[in-house]
């Protein structure tokens, strides 16, 4: 995934925070709230006839209610995101933190699309070849892509691996229409 430099600005200072604080998981999870309310209420939150405080004091106590308090730092993040016009970057965010926490931690993300789902000695194998390549620990986010026919598909490290038969069947497809064009 990329990210915008935006979203990774405000997503390494929230983990700054965080992580001084001892409260990573906790803003991992009130990040997540916070996407989830703007996606049902993202019209009142970009609605600039309300103003910056009123809106944050909104998701703040909606949070509150939701079981996720916002203590004054994140609060203040809220705050932040809404008077600067960068709300709608929250997912983008939120991804950016996840992958910074795991990557604190030595681990590496890995989206993995898979024809079928996989058993535990396939799965084995990929993270084998994922820490050959890395030298670190994969956390594999896992699809299943019906339309793969076969194989898989893995992203990591900006590389991405097209071990699939769709994929090589593309190839094939478009080394014919090279050689006859």
């Amino acid at each position: 995934m990329m990210y915008s430099a935006i979203a990774s600005k405000y997503a390494m200072a929230l983990y700054n925070v965080s992580k001084a604080n001892n409260k990573t998981e906790e803003y991992k999870d009130r990040l997540r709230v916070l996407a989830q309310i703007y996606d049902y209420m993202s019209v009142f939150l970009n609605n600039q006839a309300i103003k910056p405080e009123k809106r944050a004091q909104v998701v703040c106590q909606l949070m509150n209610e939701l079981g996720f308090p916002a203590d004054q730092p994140f609060s203040r993040f809220v705050y932040l995101l809404i008077s600067n016009k960068r709300l709608k970057y929250i997912k983008q965010i939120l991804a950016f933190f996840d992958f910074t926490v795991l990557e604190d931690k030595g681990l590496i993300p890995v989206d993995l699309t898979t024809a079928v789902e996989l058993n535990t000695e396939e799965e084995q194998l990929l993270s084998e070849f994922v820490k050959k390549h890395t030298g670190r620990e994969p956390v594999f986010n896992v699809s299943v892509d019906e339309d793969l026919i076969a194989g898989v598909v893995m992203e990591f490290a900006g590389k991405r691996f097209d071990a699939s038969i769709k994929g090589r069947l593309e190839n094939l497809a478009r080394n014919v229409l090279r050689r006859e064009g």
